[in-house]
């Protein structure tokens, strides 16, 4: 096992949370907990951390409230 956290994306200097809770586990706040203590572990590694999420996605927004995360903005694709 490798001390790296696993991540969706990652570089070397940032990475991005990523975590799907199955049907039977959701609204017991398991969500939140492990976005926190996997930004406890990939604090040692990275410079950048991030948790993305759709605006129709309303249990990711929904753990990042809950964590206390402030939104950096929107991305722009073309089309």
């Amino acid at each position: 096992m490798t001390d790296k956290p696993v991540t969706p994306e990652a570089n070397a200097t940032a990475a991005e949370a990523g975590i799907r809770t199955r049907a039977g586990f959701r609204r017991l706040g398991l969500a939140p907990a492990v976005v926190a203590a996997w930004t406890q572990r990939a604090a040692r590694h990275k410079q950048g951390l991030f948790h993305s999420a759709t605006v129709t996605n309303h249990a990711s927004r929904s753990v990042a409230r809950s964590l206390g995360l402030t939104p950096l903005g929107w991305l722009w694709t073309l089309r």
